[in-house]
């Protein structure tokens, strides 16, 4: 690999614990938003384009991961609650709406705070 950034992600990838993988994810999730949000203030339409499509993407990924099995009754919440985001971000791109964007923060600040709660508990 000749691009350092991408040897560091892959080695980040490779050592990080699930319950890290799933922190980081929020964290780029809830950066990439406030990107989208100043995106649409500056009316930059590829800007807002390309990182609501990451935060798609990475939602979706999180979907998949979920163990309905094993997670039940949260399992289903979150799914629903990712549903719902997703929602929200197809119409804040659809509408340049910023308080769709603001939606989606306020759903998932919550869930990753409490996913980060859990993690220091168990450590």
């Amino acid at each position: 690999m000749n691009n350092p950034y991408e040897a560091y992600t892959k080695y980040e990838a490779e050592t990080l614990s699930k319950e890290d993988v799933l922190l980081k994810t929020y964290e780029e999730i809830l950066s990439l938003l406030n990107i989208v949000k100043l995106a649409i203030e500056e009316k930059d339409l590829k800007l807002k384009g390309e990182n609501i499509s990451k935060v798609s993407n990475a939602i979706s990924l999180l979907q998949a991961s979920l163990d309905f099995d094993k997670g039940g009754e949260i399992a289903k919440n979150l799914y629903s609650l990712y549903d719902f985001c997703q929602r929200e971000l197809f119409e804040a791109n659809l509408k340049n709406d910023i308080s769709k964007i603001d939606n989606v923060i306020n759903i998932l600040t919550p869930i990753y705070e409490g996913f980060k709660e859990a993690k220091e508990k168990i450590q």
